[in-house]
């Protein structure tokens, strides 16, 4: 079985739209009105840590769910890690995703148990494993 998903992307002056075709999304806009060359670069970085968090996040909350443990609140960050590779090239090297869920003291084994079970999501894995990406630049 496969899936494919498809993405838009316009820039019109300083203003990026990824149109998303997401309802809950929606579109996304990066401004770069006002900024220098030199301010805006990363935000792509951060696009992909958040993708990593929220999948990483929802899977948690699915396996709670799924075995009917109650929680209040899930928080959680993400931290990247840029290094140059060998070639001189910047490259996010790393990803760190830490998570708290908001539980009762009864209810931490059960917890526990979920984050054992849930190793990855679908984005974390994918990156993981590493994903086939093509390129192709044309004339509009």
């Amino acid at each position: 079985m496969s899936q494919e998903i498809q993405i838009g992307f316009a820039q019109e002056g300083d203003r990026y739209t990824i149109q998303t075709g997401s309802a809950v999304l929606g579109d996304i806009v990066m401004d770069y009105s006002g900024y220098p060359e030199d301010a805006r670069g990363g935000n792509s970085s951060i696009l992909l840590l958040s993708a990593a968090l929220s999948c990483y996040c929802g899977s948690i909350r699915a396996a709670l769910v799924a075995r009917d443990v109650p929680f209040r609140a899930i928080r959680a960050t993400a931290r990247g890690v840029k290094r140059m590779n060998a070639e001189g090239a910047m490259r996010l090297a790393e990803i760190a995703i830490d998570v708290a869920v908001d539980v009762d003291d009864e209810h931490v084994s059960r917890l526990e148990h979920c984050a054992r079970i849930v190793k990855h999501c679908l984005i974390t894995a994918s990156l993981l494993e590493g994903i086939a990406v093509t390129h192709a630049v044309r004339k509009a």
